[in-house]
């Protein structure tokens, strides 16, 4: 065992001997322990590089997501402000001019689910709760807004709480009456005097004396008549829809 350790003894003597006294070999040491301290300084560099590529590019991939569900929310909402204007243009468009002040309103939601003839209305401008106001879509009647917990409440003119004057016009003559909700479709025009010959397919308009709507605004068409006691009925299609009231005139005479 010493015997082997002798000349590993003596090698390490020659090689160091070599280092410190020859200096071709010291130069050598030297050039390669640069060359290796080199080497692995340029190794760390590069590590440190590409970890702070990836950080980077690790940022930049979350902040391309984040500006993308950004854009994704915007689109969505350009998507709705352009259904709200289309909504707009079409349930505010008026056949004719009325004499009377309108205002447009918006329709906040049901008053109670699974009644779609009453809804609450955004406040407008002109809102006063002591007024019933008319409520006009496309150019038809189809409602009226009363107040309801401090609150504008919009009643449809398929639901029986809606009440308003009209006339039934016959040519020569005007039936009055007073026209009820019945459904989304059909109202129902009470006390019509008894001897006005009222007949299917004459139209009925408000006529303004009950300081809801103005005159003249059309409601419907009449679908069959009914004698009562001492006064006729007659059942109407309703020309307005009561189903897609996003957006109303609201008017008062």
């Amino acid at each position: 065992m010493t015997n082997r350790k002798i000349p590993l003894f003596l090698i390490v003597l020659a090689v160091a001997g070599l280092i410190l006294y020859s200096p071709t070999v010291r130069s050598f040491f030297s050039a390669f322990s640069q060359t290796l301290q080199s080497a692995v300084l340029h190794t760390k560099k590069a590590i440190e590089t590409g970890i702070e590529r990836h950080i980077e590019q690790a940022e930049t991939i979350d902040r391309l997501h984040a500006r993308n569900r950004e854009l994704e929310r915007q689109m969505i909402r350009c998507k709705s402000d352009a259904a709200n204007f289309r909504a707009i243009a079409s349930a505010l468009r008026l056949s004719k001019d009325f004499n009377a002040t309108l205002e447009a309103a918006h329709a906040r939601g049901y008053a109670r689910l699974g009644n779609f003839q009453q809804l609450w209305l955004d406040d407008f401008e002109s809102y006063n709760p002591l007024v019933n106001y008319g409520v006009i879509r496309d150019g038809f009647a189809i409602g009226i807004v009363v107040e309801k917990r401090r609150q504008p409440l919009m009643i449809l003119a398929g639901d029986k709480e809606c009440n308003f004057a009209v006339y039934i016009n016959m040519g020569d003559e005007r039936a009055p009456g007073i026209a009820t909700g019945l459904d989304a479709r059909h109202m129902v025009v009470k006390y019509i005097p008894e001897w006005m010959s009222v007949r299917r397919g004459h139209e009925v308009f408000t006529s303004g004396l009950d300081h809801i709507f103005p005159a003249g605004v059309p409601v419907g068409r009449v679908l069959s008549v009914k004698k009562m006691q001492g006064f006729k009925n007659a059942k109407i299609q309703l020309y307005g829809d009561t189903l897609h009231p996003e957006f109303v005139w609201v008017s008062k005479p």
